[in-house]
């Protein structure tokens, strides 16, 4: 091998180490972002989870009123019935 053919081949080495360094780099930086998103990702399912059982207790309040509801109803009219009873046994 000539000195020439020599150093094209080792200019060559060099600038194909630089861009497999440049591809390393950029992965690194990729790998760093993706890593962040996960993080970011587990506290909105995290919040999401919040969100969603207070999303439960909102729903269910108005059926604890109307249960409520229902039964003061039942207790009123229960009463007004026990009254009619005693009004007409005595």
């Amino acid at each position: 091998m000539e000195e020439k053919e020599v150093w094209e081949r080792l200019t060559a080495v060099e600038a194909s180490a630089k861009s497999a360094h440049r591809r390393i780099d950029s992965l690194e930086k990729l790998t760093q972002s993706v890593s962040d998103m996960v993080v970011e990702v587990r506290h909105m399912r995290t919040d999401l989870n919040e969100v969603q059982g207070e999303l439960e207790t909102v729903k269910n309040r108005p059926m604890k009123f109307y249960d409520k509801l229902f039964w003061a109803f039942l207790g009123a009219a229960a009463s007004g019935l026990v009254s009619l009873l005693l009004t007409y046994l005595f």
